[in-house]
């Protein structure tokens, strides 16, 4: 294998490494002299990091305006205009795969010399298996962004001489689905899927930053991947299981904190700062649309080290304006400042996806969109707000601000996809409705009128009669005798936005359920990089049950995004027509 430098002061100027490393960042040296102890493979994968964070731009360009809820302004490049047509050409910048193959490269890299390490005993196990496998998990889920996009890709795991090699290499080109099924097999034998349990990666914080943060949430959850790869190749039963041991993190902890980590939490309001993220009103001015209090867009704002914010960010990564990459969505989305303001909400999103919502009081829009992840300037311009809460108007030139990667709400919904698919209807619809507590309430049987606490609010076919795991939920909540269960707060992700439940029809309510869904997975986490690959699951699933409904699926989805616009819609009758050419 071809020796090449690292030259630190490129690859490794993450602001991360004043905090945990004591390396030059002025120094290059030879990679075989680099990868010496534990110090130097923690730089590497900071170094891995900030390069990812490289990829948040196009990442977020490609799954969001390839949608139906992102669209151009008349700012926008000739290549964003591509992306949103469905017809980028060779040259278009933000669908050049070398920009995810040198990442991949660099992965490749690192995982070659992790083994080298352990196996010179220059690494521990422990130390090893943490980080081989966090760094392996990276380069899966770079595979799969791509996968999804180019459906046929080149599959490398092992350093080449260049990334123009990788791509050229045709002869290990594969299809989504049988690429999913190799990152499974691959994700399957990781040493660990654990978190970090105690590295200096996340012990230390980042000093002189604003808003200060620590590394907690700013590294890749393996089971939540792990999970979205199941899901996307139908496992449905190990994604339900997979995505099960990630929301029950805290079920064994105390009364008083075992209720809050991704719960997606509802209480009802009664006045002060809400520490839960949630659309409320002011105490009885429910119909009073001047009393909103949009707290269900604080998790935006908050530092990731906030001790609410961590309760429904899974995966974050902050940008500080200090520090190399720059912040790159204040000027895609700002319409002041540094903004060039690129894109914004389509018509179809701010009119009919998010307008076309009722709330419970009959406030006649979603406000997770309208008030929340959109805002409407004195200009009349409708702006991407959630990316920019961190980008002030008097400071201009001090671009900051979060990568949204994974969150509460998108872990409960994709679980709820999955236990759809399985035939739980009732539980899919408790995690889209109004949570656990109130969809598995039940009079007893023997006639008393009192519930029994023994009996209700457990996820089951009726009193006594639980779900087995991974379906099990237990929401009780008790004096006599006092009982406290974990899941007692949790609301369902459109109660907590204060709307009504959908009412399932008992006819062909999979994929009525399933609909609803993807629909509020849009609702909840527009433009967090996550619609395309929604759409392009649930299409292609639905071809493989009836040849054609794929297509129709997109169709209705897409169409209105386009006919508002002015747009010709792209053209999904066919399924090699969902993807995008793997120019090499």
């Amino acid at each position: 294998m071809k020796a090449f430098k690292i030259i630190l002061s490129l690859v490794l100027s993450s602001s991360l490494l004043f905090s945990c490393l004591d390396t030059d960042l002025e120094e290059a040296v030879e990679k075989d002299d680099f990868y010496q102890n534990l110090d130097d493979a923690d730089a590497a994968i900071l170094g891995l990091y900030s390069k990812v964070q490289d990829l948040a731009a196009p990442l977020v360009v490609l799954n969001e305006l390839r949608g139906d809820l992102m669209d151009v302004t008349s700012n926008a490049s000739d290549d964003l205009m591509e992306i949103s047509l469905h017809k980028p050409g060779k040259d278009n910048e933000w669908a050049n795969v070398l920009q995810f193959y040198s990442v991949i490269q660099y992965c490749n890299d690192i995982l070659y010399n992790f083994d080298k390490m352990k196996k010179e005993n220059k690494l521990t196990l422990e130390e090893y298996n943490e980080r081989y496998s966090d760094v392996g998990a990276i380069r899966s889920w770079i595979y799969y962004q791509l996968g999804v996009h180019y459906n046929k890709i080149p599959y490398i795991t092992y350093p080449v001489s260049s990334v123009d090699d990788m791509v050229n290499n045709t002869g290990k080109m594969m299809e989504v689905g049988e690429l999913v099924d190799s990152l499974i097999l691959f994700m399957e034998g990781l040493p660990t899927l654990e978190d970090y349990a105690d590295s200096k990666l996340i012990t230390g914080s980042v000093p002189n930053t604003s808003p200060s943060f620590t590394l907690v949430p700013f590294f890749i959850n393996k089971k939540c991947l792990l999970g979205d790869l199941y899901l996307f190749n139908d496992k449905f039963e190990d994604a339900a299981r997979t995505y099960r041991e990630v929301m029950a993190i805290t079920e064994d902890a105390d009364a008083t904190g075992n209720n809050e980590k991704y719960r997606v939490r509802t209480y009802t309001y009664t006045g002060g700062n809400p520490t839960w993220f949630q659309i409320i009103y002011a105490r009885n001015l429910d119909e009073d649309a001047s009393s909103l209090i949009n707290a269900w867009k604080n998790m935006f704002s908050l530092p990731a080290d906030d001790r609410y914010a961590k309760n429904e960010m899974i995966w974050e990564m902050t940008f500080d304006y200090k520090y190399a990459p720059t912040y790159p969505f204040v000027e895609l989305f700002a319409n002041y400042g540094k903004g060039k303001y690129l894109l914004k909400p389509s018509v179809y999103a701010v009119n009919e996806f998010w307008g076309g919502e009722a709330q419970k009081n009959q406030i006649p829009y979603d406000a997770r969109g309208i008030s929340g992840g959109i805002s409407e300037t004195s200009q009349g311009e409708y702006i991407i707000a959630k990316y920019l809460t961190d980008y002030k108007v008097d400071k201009p030139f001090e671009q900051q601000g979060k990568w949204f990667l994974y969150r509460a709400a998108l872990l409960h919904l994709r679980y709820a996809e999955a236990v759809n698919r399985i035939g739980y209807y009732k539980l899919a619809s408790a995690f889209l409705n109004n949570g656990i507590a109130s969809t598995f309430t039940w009079t007893p049987n023997d006639g008393r009128d009192a519930y029994r606490a023994d009996s209700i609010q457990v996820s089951g076919w009726g009193p006594g009669k639980p779900y087995p795991a991974p379906f099990y939920f237990d929401a009780r909540m008790s004096n006599q005798p006092s009982l406290r269960a974990p899941w007692r707060d949790h609301g369902g992700v459109r109660n907590r936005a204060n709307l009504p439940a959908v009412v399932i029809p008992a006819s062909d309510s999979l994929h009525f359920i399933e609909k609803k869904l993807v629909k509020e997975a849009g609702l909840e986490l527009g433009f967090e990089g996550h619609r395309w690959i929604d759409l392009i699951r649930i299409a292609r699933r639905l071809e493989k049950e009836n040849s054609g409904s794929g297509s129709d699926f997109l169709r209705e989805v897409m169409t209105r995004k386009y006919e508002l616009s002015g747009q010709t819609a792209p053209n999904f009758s066919d399924p090699d027509k969902w993807y995008l050419n793997f120019y090499n």
